[in-house]
């Protein structure tokens, strides 16, 4: 979990640096970091999404009763 958190860490920062030291006007910069964040979450959640999927295949695989917060 701590590796996750430190390449997702260095990955926001590696970006963020990018988009700041490019030669672009501030409209397209911010135009370009509001996307990079887009992704982001949208990548963060489908990663969190198959993390769910397999965690809850496992539990079915051993037997465990669970149920999804909101059911």
């Amino acid at each position: 979990m701590r590796v996750l958190i430190g390449v997702l860490s260095g990955f926001v920062a590696g970006v963020a640096v990018g988009l700041l030291v490019a030669p672009t006007s501030g409209d397209e910069t911010r135009q370009k970091i509001a996307d990079s964040a887009t992704d982001f979450a949208g990548n963060v959640k489908e990663k969190f999404r198959k993390f769910r999927n397999r965690t809850e295949a496992e539990l079915n695989d051993i037997g465990v009763n669970y149920e999804t917060p909101g059911q």
